[in-house]
C-alpha cells in the first residue's frame, strides 16, 4: 500500500475508472445482444432503436477512453453489417476449428455416422485388426506433424572465392617473384 496521500487517491481514483469501464464495455455487449436480437425479430423499429443506442454506447465509451478509437470503429461496422445481412444472422460466437480439432473429430464422425441397418460386419482376424489399428494411428500422428511449423535449415557460411582458372591457350605471365630472385643486370 502506497505511503504517500496523493498516491493513496491516485489508487482510488484508477479503481473509480476501472470499474466505470468494465461499466461501459458490459452495457456495449448488452446492447450489441439486444440489437442481434431486434434484427432476428424482423421489426424496422426496433432495429433502429437497437441500432441508434449501440452506436452512442459505443461512441461514448470512445470518448471516455474506455475502448481504443479502432476498436469503436470495429464494433460500429459490425454492428452496420448485421444490420445488412437482415434477420439471417448467424450466432456471433463460432467454434474455430483448427487441424487438430478436425483430425480428431474425422474419426468420431465416422463411427457415429454409421447407418445402423448395415449387415453385420465379419469380425476380421487378430493380424489384420491389429494392422489396420497401426495405419489409423499413423494418419493420427502425421496429421500433427504437418501441422507443426517446419524448422529452418542453419544458415551455410559464403565459400571463399577461389582463383580463377589459366586457360591453356594463355601464356603464363612471368611472375614478379622470379624476376626479384634473378640477379640484375648490370651494363
Amino acid at each position: 500500500m502506497a505511503n504517500i496521500k496523493q498516491q493513496k487517491k491516485r489508487i482510488l481514483v484508477s479503481e473509480r475508472q476501472r470499474m466505470e469501464n468494465i461499466r461501459y464495455r458490459s452495457s456495449i455487449k448488452t446492447a450489441f445482444r439486444r440489437l442481434v436480437e431486434a434484427v432476428q425479430s424482423g421489426e424496422a423499429a426496433a432495429v433502429e432503436a437497437a441500432h441508434q443506442n449501440y452506436i452512442a454506447l459505443v461512441d461514448r465509451a470512445a470518448a471516455k477512453r474506455a475502448l481504443h478509437a479502432k476498436t469503436a470503429a470495429r464494433k460500429k461496422s459490425r454492428a452496420t453489417r448485421i444490420i445488412a445481412r437482415g434477420p439471417q444472422v448467424e450466432e456471433t460466437k463460432k467454434r474455430r476449428v483448427t487441424r487438430k480439432t478436425a483430425t480428431k473429430a474425422a474419426p468420431k464422425k465416422a463411427a457415429v455416422e454409421a447407418p445402423a441397418e448395415e449387415a453385420p460386419v465379419e469380425e476380421a482376424p487378430a493380424e489384420d485388426a491389429a494392422v489396420e489399428e497401426a495405419a489409423v494411428e499413423a494418419v493420427v500422428e502425421e496429421a500433427p506433424a504437418a501441422a507443426a511449423p517446419k524448422k529452418k535449415a542453419p544458415a551455410k557460411k559464403p565459400a571463399a572465392k577461389k582463383p580463377a582458372a589459366k586457360k591453356a591457350d594463355e601464356a603464363p605471365a612471368a611472375e614478379p617473384a622470379a624476376e626479384a630472385d634473378a640477379p640484375a643486370d648490370e651494363s
